[in-house]
């Protein structure tokens, strides 16, 4: 039997938005909801966004008449190919921010938001671009998002606005902070700055092209992504390069910001200020490639035994490149001023 209410999901919605406003479109608070729909299985202690199985997915395509592929397309595992290879059931997946859920809390800011897009929505709902550690940025009104509420600071977690909360009977909107009940859509608007702007273009595209399902990435795409994501983990790493981002923010004028080195994060559980900015400096490599990266290595910003360090699913091509920094076998390429490539 089909739910008395049965919205679709929207364009890009993230699947636990389109679940909240499921819940709340039939008068029902989310854990009622899902403890109706699904008596046997507590959902909230996982990232369902990650990891939705078939049993949950074939059981709200019955409820709501929408295919098992329309909802299978609001999951992070519908990036698989794209983003990453395959989906783990552990551990970090390559560019998701990482939620690290804990019973239905959540302790970091994984979650993050536009607040034009929220402003400019018939109904308020979250997207599935917004999991990915990309976008620091919004493509559409070329401001910053935030990952947390500006008012009390807290993280984003649009399930968590009726707990606690035994006799509402009004739900409000996905916009509205689940601790203070602030309009987030009302969030101060930063505009975002590039100083290069073959850099903005680029950044720009790979975020257009995650968004749009239809379009396809081919190998050397893939590829450029990978090699900037190991950039990214070498310029954040606690041991290797410490100079590297430094000497990066210098190549295009920006100022650093402070990188928690105390710790060992992986990249996507890093703050969004760090996020952004080491993504803006990382870019100059990949830009006139390799010349960059050789330049580079040649002011001793990076060693070459680091580029390949924990890089499993190294490109070929880019392990090639790299292969020519041994200065034990091209001694020549280091001492030249002009390299041709």
């Amino acid at each position: 039997m089909i739910l008395p209410a049965h919205p679709k999901p929207y364009p890009d919605e993230l699947f636990t938005s389109w679940l909240v406003r499921l819940a709340h479109a039939n008068g029902l608070k989310v854990q009622t909801f899902c403890h109706l729909l699904f008596p046997n299985y507590e959902i909230w202690n996982r990232d369902i966004d990650r990891h939705t199985p078939d049993w949950l997915v074939n059981t709200l395509a019955e409820k709501t008449g929408c295919s098992t592929i329309q909802i299978k397309t609001t999951t992070l595992d519908s990036l698989q190919g794209r983003l990453f290879d395959k989906n783990k059931f552990s551990g970090q997946l390559t560019w998701i921010n990482s939620l690290k859920a804990n019973h239905r809390k959540r302790d970091n800011n994984a979650i993050v938001f536009c607040p034009l897009c929220l402003a400019t929505d018939h109904e308020t709902y979250f997207r599935k671009s917004w999991r990915i550690a990309l976008y620091t940025f919004c493509p559409v009104h070329q401001i910053m998002m935030h990952d947390c509420c500006p008012k009390c600071g807290i993280y984003v977690a649009f399930h968590r606005q009726d707990l606690g909360k035994p006799n509402l009977q009004h739900f409000t909107e996905l916009k509205y902070c689940w601790n203070c009940q602030y309009d987030l859509s009302n969030s101060p608007g930063e505009n975002v700055i590039f100083l290069n702007d073959e850099i903005r273009l680029q950044w720009q595209n790979w975020l257009n092209q995650i968004a749009n399902l239809d379009y396809f990435f081919n190998q050397s795409e893939k590829e450029q992504l990978k090699i900037l994501h190991h950039f990214l983990a070498i310029t954040t790493s606690k041991k290797l390069a410490p100079d590297l981002y430094s000497y990066l923010c210098k190549q295009i004028h920006q100022i650093p910001v402070q990188l928690e080195r105390s710790r060992r994060l992986s990249w996507e559980s890093r703050s969004l200020a760090e996020r952004h900015s080491t993504i803006h400096a990382c870019l100059w490599l990949m830009q006139n490639f390799p010349k960059n990266l050789f330049q580079a290595w040649q002011d001793k910003a990076v060693r070459y035994n680091h580029l390949l360090k924990d890089f499993n699913d190294c490109p070929r091509m880019f392990r090639r490149i790299v292969s020519k920094m041994n200065r034990n076998v091209y001694k020549e390429l280091y001492y030249s001023k002009f390299i041709s490539y």
